[in-house]
């Protein structure tokens, strides 16, 4: 049977940077985004769904005191070792956290919240979204600010029912090894009632005869799509004003079916 997306090490994790890049065009463009957002704000950094660090890293670099929480301890697991190798001033302003971003507990208050790579997209009900929200704002300072990143759902992708077959497929090349990584979707069921879908993706690395199968595993990703205005709404629902829209993180103006790139300010 397959396993959730990042419950366990697997081949999707040991690649999970280069597909990342892969994925998006502007690899690295988030954290340039971040880093210059929160360039005047005061007080830590707290990142929701940190992974393996690709954005906390670069903040904790630039200075920055930087608690990243993940419900993986997979993913934390790399980026504990990324950690190690880290020069001890920069080591020593990251801390990393196992949790649910759902519902959180931190002693502090933090001047900058974020969550890139659409990782809000993991909570499955207005209820989850609306708690995580909630949470943030009695975490944040009064002058803190909140940057959150979804995809714009694309309408002809919402059908509700399940299509089968290779939905897609791509290969990239393992950071180690060397070998082909083949990426397929096999299977999509979408709910609109929830706005949810699940997706059962196969990882397979290949020799490099590029036909012997080294591994080859299954994993199934759900995730629930928001709308623009939804998303609006339940920002301010739980108390922020929202300062700026983009559909990418080069501050274009809002597009349909690209990214939806949220910053927002604690309103009460």
């Amino acid at each position: 049977m397959p396993h959730s997306f990042y419950t366990e090490p697997s081949l999707h994790i040991e690649i999970y940077e280069i597909l990342t890049c892969t994925d998006w065009a502007e690899a690295g463009a988030d954290a340039c985004f971040l880093l210059e957002r929160f360039r005047n704000i005061t007080g830590p950094i707290l990142e929701l769904g940190c992974g393996s660090g690709r954005a906390a890293i670069p903040l904790a670099e630039a200075g920055f005191e930087v608690h990243g929480l993940d419900a993986s301890s997979a993913m934390l697991s790399v980026a504990r070792a990324k950690q190690e190798r880290l020069p001890a001033p920069v080591a020593t302003r990251l801390f990393l956290t196992q949790g649910n971003m759902r519902k959180f507990e931190f002693a502090i208050q933090f001047g900058g919240v974020y969550s890139t790579f659409r990782s809000f997209q993991h909570l499955l009900s207005a209820e989850d979204q609306e708690s995580c929200l909630s949470c943030i704002h009695r975490h944040m300072r009064p002058d803190g600010i909140l940057v959150l990143n979804l995809f714009d759902p694309l309408y002809d992708l919402l059908l509700p029912g399940e299509r089968q077959g290779v939905i897609s497929s791509r290969v990239v090349t393992h950071p180690i090894s060397r070998n082909p990584v083949r990426i397929e979707v096999l299977r999509r069921v979408n709910d609109p009632l929830s706005q949810c879908f699940a997706e059962t993706w196969r990882f397979t690395e290949l020799g490099p005869d590029n036909s012997t199968v080294v591994r080859q595993e299954e994993e199934t990703l759900k995730m629930r799509w928001t709308f623009r205005y939804e998303m609006c709404h339940l920002l301010r629902l739980c108390g922020f004003r929202v300062l700026e829209e983009y559909s990418d993180f080069k501050k274009s103006p809002p597009v349909y079916g690209k990214e939806q790139v949220w910053i927002a300010a604690k309103g009460r």
